[in-house]
């Protein structure tokens, strides 16, 4: 086998990787179903999903620029995904469960939309370097983790409605 058909395959079994993330992180949020909140499975994914990427970018930025270097952390980029997808799909569609079709249609819509800017902003910027993906990887986990930190802080606020009814 030439050099050239073993790094294919090297480069294939480690597109593997992805989907076992997934999986893993499906499972993960399925096992702890009952014990967590919604908002705090969300906000917990979006972490893990920051850790990863900002490890991998300390690793491209610092010359490390092979494929294990971009899909070992995207194995717990795609483990965050299930751990915290499956909740902020539910808990968007129940909200208003009368709306949960419509609830669950913008959320699909909204991340794929966020996902061909993301594209677009990357191949704005792209140089032939590492520093674009890491910038643009960078921000979609940052506003990841705000968007998870804003709903648990949310969550975690005292209602309103429940200071009304207790006068």
């Amino acid at each position: 086998m030439s050099a050239v058909t073993t790094f294919s395959v090297l480069l294939g079994l480690y597109f593997v990787l992805l989907p076992i993330g997934f999986i893993s992180g499906t499972l993960i949020s399925s096992r702890l179903g009952n014990r967590a909140s919604t908002e705090a499975m969300v906000l917990i994914g979006s972490l893990l999903c920051l850790t990863a990427v900002a490890i991998q970018s300390v690793l491209l930025l610092s010359g490390h620029v092979t494929p294990l270097a971009f899909f070992l952390p995207g194995l717990f980029v795609t483990m965050a995904q299930g751990i915290a997808l499956p909740y902020a799909q539910a808990g968007a569609m129940a909200t208003i469960p009368r709306l949960a079709a419509t609830a669950a249609g913008i959320g699909v819509f909204v991340q794929q939309f966020c996902g061909g800017v993301f594209a677009q902003l990357y191949g704005l910027v792209a140089d032939g370097t590492p520093a674009p993906m890491v910038a643009t990887t960078l921000l979609s986990a940052v506003l990841g983790v705000i968007a998870g930190a804003v709903a648990y802080g949310l969550s975690r606020a005292p209602r309103q409605d429940a200071e009304r009814a207790a006068r």
